[in-house]
């Protein structure tokens, strides 16, 4: 199976400025979502260098960390919350039939469900197909979705990490 995506870019206005790396992108702690250098400056999704996908399941993940430790750093303390790289892209592999790919930094399987998440499932199609849009449109986008880690951890009661 090949999954074939467009290069990510930073946005113009980033590329000549203080707050980037060599790439372009905006220079944060990858578990922090913090600048490195300019520690009232935050970013996540599509303008940072985090490492990961550029996916709305990563960013729903790192908005949730990211306005965590920025309450932490308008009352005066450190950060302490840490973005463990989660992304997921649901994979059609033919109509009906979806694959649930997600994972975080350095390729760790971090599968919501208790199931092998690697075989496509009619399952997972339903997920892609019917209720993500709503999770997106009406939980996301208005700051409700944090991401699936506390299902994740709910579904994962009984097994070890």
């Amino acid at each position: 199976m090949l999954h074939v995506a467009p290069p990510c870019s930073a946005p113009s206005v980033l590329w000549d400025s203080k707050l980037s790396d060599k790439t372009g992108f905006v220079e944060v702690d990858k578990g922090t979502c913090q600048h490195v250098r300019f520690a009232n400056i935050f970013a996540l999704g599509d303008c940072s260098n985090l490492p990961t996908s550029k996916t709305a399941a990563a960013i729903s993940s790192q908005y949730h960390i990211l306005s965590m430790n920025l309450a932490e750093v308008m009352a005066g303390r450190s950060p302490s919350h840490k973005y463990d790289g989660y992304t997921a892209c649901p994979l059609v592999t033919k109509k009906g039939l979806c694959i649930l790919a997600e994972f975080g930094y350095g390729g760790k399987d971090l599968e919501t469900f208790p199931f092998d998440q690697s075989v496509p499932r009619l399952g997972a199609y339903v997920m892609k197909v019917y209720v993500m849009p709503l999770l997106y449109w009406h939980l996301f986008i208005t700051g409700y979705w944090n991401g699936p880690t506390l299902l994740r951890k709910i579904f994962h009661l009984w097994m070890k990490d």
